[in-house]
């Protein structure tokens, strides 16, 4: 077998070795340490670059109709499920006053927009924070909310359910009463 060939000193990439010795650079010529220079900047840039947000990943992969409406539909059942766990009795539901909140994630913009029935903010407006429902909205896309206690049933009360919205994290918040 044949020995391989000698490389010529500027046949190589410079910004493969990590660690240079002050000897190894002042032996490279112009060029050789420009290119060093040009690869350590560009892989700075790269590791200093902030990561994409939650809401931009998401809306790079492709998401068809079928499956945010699948996905909105799931997120639903898992807020009504969620909402009705939280009710127990206490005092305070004599008078309609106990207090639920629950939060959820989506994997989608579109699919808490779609699981709600909200407005999607167009082009570059800045999407809402915080807007508030109507317990017979919730329960247009939920259904009937109760949950069964000893003598009767509790259910969502109060005029109002708070929706709270981060669209960097792509998280969601509800927020309501209920009671008898």
């Amino acid at each position: 077998m044949a020995p391989a060939p000698k490389r010529k000193r500027g046949d190589g990439d410079v910004g493969d070795k990590t660690n240079h010795t002050l000897d190894e650079l002042l032996a490279l010529d112009k060029t050789e340490l420009a290119q060093l220079a040009l690869s350590l900047q560009t892989k700075l840039e790269q590791a200093l670059a902030p990561p994409p947000t939650a809401a931009e990943v998401a809306s790079a992969a492709g998401w068809s109709d079928e499956k945010i409406k699948a996905a909105a539909e799931r997120t639903r059942e898992i807020c009504e499920a969620g909402i009705r766990k939280q009710m127990k009795w206490q005092p305070s539901c004599k008078k309609g006053s106990a207090k639920w909140a629950y939060e959820g994630s989506v994997a989608h913009p579109d699919v808490f927009y779609t699981a709600f029935a909200l407005e999607k903010p167009e082009g570059k407006k800045k999407a809402w924070k915080l807007k508030t429902l109507t317990v017979s909205e919730l329960q247009n896309f939920t259904g009937p909310i109760e949950a069964s206690i000893r003598y009767g049933s509790l259910q969502l009360t109060g005029e109002t359910v708070r929706v709270s919205w981060n669209a960097d994290d792509l998280t969601y918040k509800l927020a309501g009463s209920y009671g008898l």
